[in-house]
């Protein structure tokens, strides 16, 4: 009963989430997981007896999601957004410093909603083990070149400590190899956007939106009237080129604007939001023009 409930919890959360990544349209994978309650009593039992109390602190991570992206930019803005949109009830976000190196984490602690709640409450009711549980979830933000290495430090290095206590050297040694990753996934935002720039100057213009934005665009190509004004306006073209990338997807997610990602309606998005250009205005359809004219411009 209670593995079918903080299934049903699970389900309903990631429902949730995949609903709004969806709707932002960022590249992402999305990995879930319960606890069992084996593992749940091997967690208690590691911390030592009182560290978790029915009265005071408890287990916060019974359910668990990790969300990857490509570049470390999503996991910024997933992180931002998420924290203003769900109840947090814990921040892990560590900022790098000059002379220690060592992995960053970028964690939430989120609290159920009251309906996955009452279903939790339910679950407690009958029998025990969720009596040192609390009702909340975490979730992990990662990129795609790191998941693996966590995964690694997690199984070999984070679940047996002593192991590593007399080989200090191997330790310091196996998170340069991180430092190895986070170079790799700046390397890589580098090359896109030195190819974005290339095509901005070669008028490619649905090579330059894919390479600057990066979203998961549907197949819809972009339309000759908009491509019309881009080749003939440089002025405009080089607005939307400039337009911060971030601020753009950070204003899409806080607007709950949910359309389509195409080519055409990103260039509608951008122009409502950072160029305000009449031309782009009058070929933006009229029902998505009542849509984008709630969302807060942020020029």
């Amino acid at each position: 009963m209670k593995n079918r409930a903080l299934k049903t919890i699970k389900d309903n959360l990631e429902e949730e989430i995949i609903r709004d990544l969806d709707r932002i349209g960022v590249y992402y994978r999305i990995h879930s997981r319960t606890k069992t309650l084996e593992s749940l009593q091997q967690k208690i039992l590691t911390k030592g007896e009182g560290y978790y109390r029915t009265e005071g602190k408890k287990v916060q991570d019974m359910i668990g999601f990790r969300i990857t992206t490509y570049f470390l930019d999503d996991v910024n803005l997933l992180w931002n957004y998420f924290s203003m949109k769900y109840e947090i009830v814990d921040k892990q976000y560590d900022l790098p410093t000059s002379d220690v190196f060592k992995p960053l984490r970028k964690n939430l602690i989120c609290r159920f909603s009251a309906d996955n709640s009452a279903i939790f409450d339910g679950a407690k009711l009958s029998g025990h083990e969720l009596e040192l549980v609390d009702s909340t979830y975490e979730v992990q933000f990662r990129t795609t070149s790191s998941e693996g290495w966590h995964e690694v430090d997690h199984a070999l290095r984070y679940k047996c400590k002593n192991d590593w206590v007399p080989y200090r050297d191997e330790d310091k040694m196996f998170n340069g190899i991180y430092a190895t990753l986070e170079t790799t996934d700046s390397a890589m935002k580098s090359l896109f956007e030195d190819m974005t720039y290339n095509h901005y100057k070669n008028k490619n213009w649905e090579a330059m939106l894919r390479m600057k934005f990066f979203l998961k665009f549907d197949n819809e190509e972009l339309s000759e009237p908009v491509k019309k004004l881009l080749n003939t306006n440089h002025e405009l073209a080089k607005n939307i080129f400039k337009c911060s990338r971030a601020d753009l997807l950070y204003g899409l997610a806080i607007s709950g604007l949910d359309i389509p990602v195409t080519f055409n309606n990103l260039v509608f998005l951008i122009n409502c939001l950072c160029v305000k250009n009449e031309d782009i205005k009058s070929l933006t359809p009229p029902r998505l023009q009542k849509e984008l004219a709630n969302i807060q411009p942020f020029i």
